[in-house]
């Protein structure tokens, strides 16, 4: 070949690099490249009220609840499984906990404790039914979430429980270092899913089960009690956004988890974009939350009717999922 041919060559060879790259850089980062991109634009149309520490305290504070379940239902699809229960769960633990304050008058640690046992059990059911019932997580998961509903439903009789414990409110309303109290529990819950899912056995048992269950198990993997924990560990962090949400609220109101469920795995395969694995990660999914927090509270200081918010949560989820098939689609065939 002559010098020139070369030449050519070699721009051609090194101009498909520079694409490959540029995608590999944007597939890698774009949940990060979102994230910036949306703090931008809103700091653009409304610097005066979206720059500043009071807005970003509240975006923290408000999306606490939902960062907890969203780790929560990240580990669970870490091993390949889907929880549809977590939203009710949060709703029975609520009713548990509150109840027993309202009803009986124990104390608040009694009822804390009473919410986290109530979301560990519901969790606890939903990993036997798909472990060793081996029903689908899809169905088992929304038929426990059936009978939490009902065992909520039987507990509180749809009221509105209110004036609970100012000791139970101070949960919502105490500061340390002009941070929010539930912004610090929400990321110690996330950092221990993190270290959890990063640093442990259990943690690569997890991942090995998501991979292939069929060769984890051959290997050696307890995949039945890898599951169990998972949906257990989904409950509890149900359980804890329960408390979060209803000291905040300062009463227990009839559903509040519910709404939940859909932001939740949206911020979950929104973290898929983070790093090249396309794995679900606690990380990616703590920062899905942030970003839709982020865009909610944007579109509000807009005067964006509230339907707005909903409407693209949805979109994110879509694209979201569409982009990961796609990605996936594209690994195989490389």
């Amino acid at each position: 070949m002559s010098a020139r041919g070369e030449r050519v060559l070699g721009a051609i060879t090194g101009r498909v690099r520079l694409r490959s790259s540029a995608r590999g850089v944007a597939e890698r980062w774009s949940l990060v490249l979102a994230f910036v991109g949306a703090f931008v634009f809103f700091a653009v149309a409304r610097p005066s009220t979206f720059l500043t520490w009071d807005n970003t305290r509240a975006i923290l504070d408000d999306s606490s609840a939902l960062c907890v379940l969203a780790a929560g239902v990240t580990v669970v699809l870490v091993i390949g499984e889907f929880d549809l229960s977590v939203g009710f769960v949060a709703g029975l633990a609520a009713a548990a906990g509150v109840s027993v304050m309202a009803f009986h008058g124990w104390s608040v640690g009694a009822a804390v404790a009473i919410a986290l046992a109530a979301g560990a059990m519901a969790g606890v059911a939903s990993g036997i039914a798909v472990a060793y019932v081996r029903i689908p997580s899809f169905i088992a998961t929304l038929a426990v979430g059936s009978i939490a509903a009902a065992i909520e439903l039987a507990i509180t009789k749809t009221a509105i429980f209110e004036g609970l414990s100012p000791s139970y409110l101070e949960i919502a309303t105490t500061r340390v270092w002009t941070v929010p109290l539930r912004v610090i529990i929400a990321a110690a819950v996330v950092l221990a899913l993190l270290v959890l899912l990063r640093t442990t056995v259990f943690g690569r048992h997890a991942a090995a089960v998501g991979d292939n269950p069929a060769a984890a198990r051959l290997t050696g993997v307890p995949v039945g009690r890898v599951r169990v924990i998972a949906f257990m560990l989904a409950g509890l962090a149900a359980a804890i956004a329960a408390v979060l949400v209803t000291s905040s609220a300062s009463q227990y109101y009839p559903n509040l988890g519910t709404g939940y469920l859909l932001p939740a795995y949206a911020a979950a395969f929104l973290g898929l974009s983070l790093g090249g694995g396309l794995r679900f990660n606690i990380l990616g999914s703590y920062i899905g939350v942030l970003l839709l927090a982020m865009v909610t509270t944007g579109l509000t200081m807009m005067n964006q009717p509230s339907w707005v918010a909903a409407l693209v949560q949805g979109v994110v989820l879509l694209v979201a999922v569409a982009s990961v098939s796609v990605r996936r689609r594209g690994a195989v065939g490389r």
